[in-house]
């Protein structure tokens, strides 16, 4: 089934999609290139946000059959889908005591494999089916064991999902917060007074081995990304992609079917009712289910697939147990309920707008472009446009069209022979990269600037709602709108009509835009946002030609690093000024073979105070308040730059 799903697509797929099957590949050249090179590109990855730790067990069979898409997705069906489906079934054992282990084991796996979003995240392409593998083995690992030595077990467990997949942080909390509970409502059903005490001893003994064996093992294997991860607020970072209570809502019940939900509820309340489960298994269930749907649904809200697989045990559990509960006929019709279901939500057919369809589950068909050969030609002509690797920006973030799907198409189309280890797949066209929801972004304006193409699909293309994806629709607006900016390009010949009635046109730069325009457009860009984006930094770039390192690790003060200044340079600071009329500056030490300039400009962007930076510190005074600070940076030949300890006062 997986392998057909494969090759009935027709598309290229983008960002997470395919970068997961990217870093197989690279990581497969690394060991072609010697054992050292595929180690140290482990090694190195472990403190970033996506190690490659989930690449190891796919190794052996991308060395053999290659990384191709069908050989990738099979393997993360073979590796972590099907023993993920088993670890799921073998909790059935602790919740039906009296029914043979073998017979609830395999109809686990037969609820299992009929429940579409068991499938769907790997055949989108996400390895995360091996995080939640480790969450369902912790799981069992308590409910098969006595003795507090299991909660270390438990605790590297649940560590080691989160090392695989960060947001199984949340399936940690919940398996964890329902251990806690479980294991608290075991002590108060039964109180002793003679044993309370060694009761709370080994309660919080138990809980402290899980927690600190959990934090050791990630401290251990990557301090960096622990310490991030407990001290970053991922929550402010992604908050664009959070969707309301109401759409999150259908978005978790339509992935699996309403009507799917109905029957587990149904079957949860008939073992209740007539077949009672083992109090510790089920409330265990129950805990770690409630606590992941108040994760998924109403605190984080995430509509993406792979967060899907924390609810996934839970339906498998739920619909095995309804089945145990029903006589043969009944089961005859679940079982094609629960097949029309899986039809629906991985065939075309589910797309079709027939009776009753919103009551099963939302469809993920193979993905097919209809427009295939017109998406070529337009990566067709940004490759010849771009001989040199010209900047191209990119004003669309959608399905239709997006950063990542013409990568991809280009590397499709242009993917070199012998792949350097340097590549980060895909490499080739430069498309500026511009993080696409506010949250995570910056103000657009530095793409703009850098840009020599400009890619703009008509009528808007965005994936979130509107209002937070500003940093695609502000662009849009400025051509729509014809900003002074525009000016500085024109449009060429060329037009292109992808799916969706999608139209995407071409412009060129003709000029460079001069810092006065510069600085306009960020006034009006300002104006349309309602937040500042989540990234921006205090200082801008307004020469973004000129690559500046250190731009977004600390602002005030700040520490750039500048690999060669061949023109002048322009830093434009936008942070809060404490007293508007007398700004200080600092720059320790003062880089004597550079001019620097500093001018306070007003809201207008018109000059009120210019200086001279001739020493360490300067203070610039003007009668009219001041709301920015442009500084110009000179070098009467090619030179490398440190700016350290750049402050604003």
């Amino acid at each position: 089934m997986s392998g057909l799903y494969v090759v009935s697509e027709r598309t290229f797929y983008w960002t997470d999609f395919v970068v997961y099957q990217h870093r197989v590949t690279e990581l497969v050249l690394a060991f072609q290139d010697s054992f050292e090179t595929g180690v140290g590109r482990i090694i190195d990855s472990l403190n970033g946000d996506y190690n490659l730790l989930y690449v190891i067990p796919l190794l052996p069979i991308s060395w053999v059959l290659g990384t191709s898409r069908l050989v990738y997705i099979l393997s993360l069906i073979i590796l972590y889908g099907v023993p993920f489906i088993a670890a799921t079934a073998y909790l059935l054992r602790y919740l039906e005591p009296t029914v043979p282990p073998k017979i609830s084991f395999y109809r686990g796996v037969m609820i299992g494999c009929l429940i579409p979003m068991t499938w769907i995240p790997s055949l989108r392409g996400f390895p995360d089916t091996v995080g939640m593998l480790c969450v369902v083995a912790a799981s069992g690992l308590y409910l098969a064991r006595q003795g507090g030595w299991r909660f270390s077990g438990i605790g590297g467990l649940l560590a080691l999902a989160v090392l695989f997949r960060r947001h199984f942080a949340y399936g940690g909390l919940a398996v964890g917060g329902a251990i806690a509970l479980v294991e608290l409502w075991l002590i108060l059903r039964s109180p002793s007074p003679r044993n309370l005490k060694k009761q709370v001893w080994q309660y919080s003994r138990n809980l402290g081995l899980m927690g600190l064996s959990g934090l050791a093992l990630l401290l251990l294997v990557a301090p960096d990304f622990t310490y991030r991860a407990l001290t970053a607020n991922h929550r402010a970072v992604y908050a664009s992609f959070s969707v309301p209570i109401p759409e999150s809502i259908d978005y978790f019940a339509s992935a699996y079917g309403y009507l799917i939900w109905g029957l587990l509820i149904w079957g949860l309340w008939r073992r209740w009712r007539y077949q009672p489960l083992p109090s510790r298994a089920a409330g265990f269930l129950l805990l770690w289910g409630g606590l992941a749907i108040a994760f998924q649904v109403f605190l984080l809200r995430y509509d993406s697939v792979h967060y899907t697989l924390h609810l996934t045990p839970l339906v498998i559990v739920g619909i095995s147990l309804l089945w145990r509960s029903l006589s043969r006929l009944p089961r005859q019709l679940l079982l094609g309920v629960l097949l029309l279901n899986l039809i629906l939500a991985l065939t075309p057919l589910g797309s079709q707008n027939l009776p009753g369809r919103q009551l099963f589950a939302s469809t993920h068909p193979p993905l097919v472009r209809q427009d295939y050969p017109e998406l070529l030609r337009l990566v067709d002509t940004l490759h010849e446009l771009t001989p040199n690797d010209e900047p191209v920006h990119l004003i669309a973030a959608s399905s239709s069209l997006n950063r990542g799907l013409i990568r991809n198409a280009h590397w499709h189309q242009y993917a070199p022979e012998s792949i350097p280890l340097s590549c980060h797949i895909p490499c080739g066209i430069e498309i500026l990269e511009l993080p696409t929801a506010d949250s995570n972004s910056i103000y657009p304006l530095e793409p703009l600037l850098a840009a020599e193409y400009i890619v703009l699909a008509e009528p808007l293309q965005y994936h979130l709602p509107r209002q937070q994806q500003q940093v695609i629709a502000v662009p849009y607006e400025v051509f729509q709108e014809s900003w002074a900016i525009t000016e500085d390009f024109e449009q060429r010949p060329e037009t292109f009509s992808l799916e969706n009635d999608v139209t995407v046109l071409l412009y060129q730069r003709r000029r460079p835009t001069d810092w006065q325009t510069a600085v306009n457009t960020l006034i009006e860009m300002k104006s349309r946002f309602r937040d500042r984006p989540g990234l921006q930094s205090d200082w801008v770039n307004l020469t973004p030609r000129i690559p500046l390192q250190g731009q977004y690790q600390g602002s005030n003060p700040a520490n750039f690093a500048i690999e060669r200044l061949s023109e002048p340079l322009h830093l434009l600071y936008i942070g809060e000024f404490p007293n508007p009329q007398s700004i200080r500056l600092q720059v320790s030490p003062h880089p004597d073979s550079l001019s620097l300039v500093a001018h306070l400009l007003n809201s207008q962007a018109e000059i009120i105070a210019t200086s001279e930076v001739a020493s360490e510190s300067i203070t610039l005074t003007s009668e009219e308040p001041a709301a920015y600070l442009l500084l110009t940076l000179t070098s009467p030949t090619p030179t490398s730059v440190q700016l350290e300890q750049l402050s604003v006062q």
